[in-house]
């Protein structure tokens, strides 16, 4: 496979880490990625967090300098990471985060802008119960129908923060409105008796095929969990393992042009892997393509496998050139952990096996 690491934010003074972006397509032809930008001296999932912007003129080849588009402050808290972005049914462009709330809540937020320069920010308003909810970047789909769903993991406060319980259910955000409020979804999912040692259904994802809608789950159990529905949102069946092996880590799956490609970290933390400091064992790093719509996966493509290294929270878009880009988090141990350094690579296309 052909890839190449056409850029990189690692960490610096008073930025410990950059991480969590979403590829858009801009109004004159650019590609814009936004992205978690963290700041001070914590690089901590809640310490202070910004969304910043870098443009690229010529397909992912190069990349501007930083801008901050929104501020935590905006909001009245100290974080708002984890971006995704969506283009609204009248055209503006809008990125969509997390907003990590004073009352150890969380809801959603977004900027939007008309050209892609001048952005205004805003809250959606979550109808929807007080809780902690969780929705990984790149993650936030619309339907054929325009509905747009953000997959979510989500617990109470209390138990997060409190209590030190991180026991996560997952479900669906609904917006019927172009993402100016969302709304919670019928069903839920929960792991039964799961034990002490696992955190429940975490960070999932959601893909629209042509004859149904593919949920996927991360767990604490070798594999991501997966279900599916084709009647609509609130007809999927129990989760249950999927074929894709794995650590405690992330899936994204992504469609393009009728080809699905899923990317992941395919070895699971089983007895007596060596995982080294900062990595966290999210290596090595693959993708995977589909010709039928999930059905059958192909052979792993291998992205990156330093063992030093971990790789995770991808986010995917495909270029007039016919790659793939990709931003993820890449860091080790001299970074501070593998969600401090962001990486962009371009992978051809056609190359992929």
């Amino acid at each position: 496979m052909k890839i190449r690491l056409t850029h990189q934010l690692p960490p610096q003074k008073d930025n410990p880490r950059n991480s969590e972006g979403a590829f858009l397509r801009g109004k004159n032809g650019e590609i814009l990625f936004a992205y978690s930008r963290y700041h001070g001296d914590s690089s901590h999932d809640h310490a202070t967090c910004n969304i910043a912007l870098i443009v690229s003129h010529d397909e992912g080849e190069s990349w501007s300098e930083p801008r901050l588009i929104a501020r935590a402050a905006e909001f009245g808290t100290d974080n708002i990471m984890s971006v995704s972005a969506v283009e609204q049914k009248n055209g503006d462009l809008a990125f969509y985060f997390l907003i990590k709330e004073n009352d150890l809540n969380a809801t959603l937020g977004r900027v939007i802008s008309s050209d892609g320069v001048n952005w205004t920010s805003e809250r959606c308003i979550c109808n929807c119960p007080k809780a902690y909810y969780v929705v990984n970047n790149d993650r936030i789909v619309r339907l054929s129908d325009g509905r747009l769903l953000a997959p979510t993991a989500f617990c109470t406060n209390e138990e997060i923060f409190l209590h030190g319980s991180r026991h996560m259910s997952a479900t669906i955000l609904v917006s019927e409105d172009d993402g100016a409020s969302f709304f919670l979804s019928e069903q839920t999912f929960r792991l039964p008796n799961p034990g002490d040692w696992a955190r429940g259904y975490e960070e999932p994802g959601i893909i629209e095929y042509n004859d149904r809608l593919y949920y996927w789950i991360r767990t604490y159990l070798g594999r991501q969990y997966e279900t599916e529905s084709r009647e609509g949102i609130n007809g999927f069946f129990d989760p249950r393992p999927s074929e894709f092996t794995s650590p405690n880590s992330p899936m994204q799956i992504k469609s393009f042009d009728g080809v699905a490609y899923a990317l992941y970290n395919p070895v699971p933390r089983y007895d007596g892997r060596v995982e080294l400091e900062g990595s966290w064992g999210r290596t090595p790093f693959v993708l995977r393509k589909s010709l039928d719509d999930g059905k059958t996966w192909g052979t792993l493509n291998v992205i990156e496998d330093d063992p030093a290294r971990g790789y995770c929270y991808p986010a995917v878009f495909k270029t007039r050139d016919n790659c793939l880009l990709l931003g993820y988090c890449r860091g080790n141990a001299e970074d501070g952990n593998t969600l401090c350094r962001l990486g962009i690579a371009k992978i051809e296309i056609e190359s992929i096996e």
